[in-house]
């Protein structure tokens, strides 16, 4: 079931922790300290799940999802990823768009566990079309 993950995220320390957690799972990932340039670094590398963070300077991962939605072929799926408190996480993802949302203080197996149901149920969804 090897997927590939686009993870964007300000903070080193934390992409590197969650990059390493989702490789050791198998998946494929891209990491990206910028938010700035995310659209295109979706369509070249194709990812089935966008990992966001909400916090992002310069550019907040919220306001990257529609233009992810409406330019990127394939649709990724896409994931709120913060610090933020879980209500107000899923309030933001719900105004957003975003398909899901997971805090980070969920820890690492939680959020592979969350895009591996998300890239299981593409590739079902895939597979039965």
């Amino acid at each position: 079931m090897k997927g590939k993950v686009l993870m964007v995220d300000d903070d080193p320390a934390t992409l590197r922790l969650f990059t390493r957690a989702l490789e050791d799972a198998g998946f494929e990932v891209l990491a990206s300290s910028e938010a700035i340039g995310t659209t295109n670094r979706a369509k070249s590398f194709a990812p089935d799940v966008v990992l966001l963070d909400v916090m992002m300077p310069a550019l907040a991962g919220n306001k990257i999802i529609s233009v992810l939605k409406k330019n990127v072929p394939g649709q990724p799926v896409v994931i709120l990823f913060s610090n933020k408190d879980e209500d107000e996480l899923k309030k933001l993802a719900k105004e957003a768009g975003a398909d899901d949302y997971i805090t980070k203080l969920s820890g690492t197996a939680a959020v592979v566990a969350r895009v591996k149901d998300h890239i299981s149920r593409r590739q079902k969804s895939w597979s039965e079309s």
